[in-house]
């Protein structure tokens, strides 16, 4: 259980948007158009060039290719982390001995399993 929770820290630890813009409120897309805009002036892209276009355009792209593999990173650690649970409860439950102890009571037995 240690191991999932530290598995889910980590996803969310990386800042990984896996959040569409096709599932966004208005202000969000806004939100991420304007941190756009800023990715390409800090590459030193002129506000007023047409290159302007072009570079939001490119990180528009390069923002949705990376949030669809972050979501399906999400979703691959979950596959592993369910997996990996089914298995641990498959072995526990396969391996586990089995003890009985049967104590008399006059005509009675009492048997306990565990």
């Amino acid at each position: 259980m240690k191991l999932v929770a530290v598995m889910m820290v980590a996803i969310v630890a990386t800042g990984c948007e896996t959040t569409l813009p096709s599932e966004m409120s208005h202000t969000e897309i806004k939100q991420l158009a304007q941190k756009i805009y800023q990715r390409c002036i800090d590459q030193g892209v002129d506000p007023k060039s047409a290159e302007m276009d072009v570079c939001t355009h490119q990180e528009g792209q390069r923002e949705i290719s990376a949030r669809y593999e972050n979501r399906e990173t999400v979703r691959d650690v979950a596959r592993g982390i369910s997996k990996g649970a089914e298995n641990f409860n498959r072995a526990s439950t396969q391996s586990r001995p089995v003890v009985c102890n049967s104590t008399v009571m006059g005509p009675t037995v009492r048997t306990t399993c565990f």
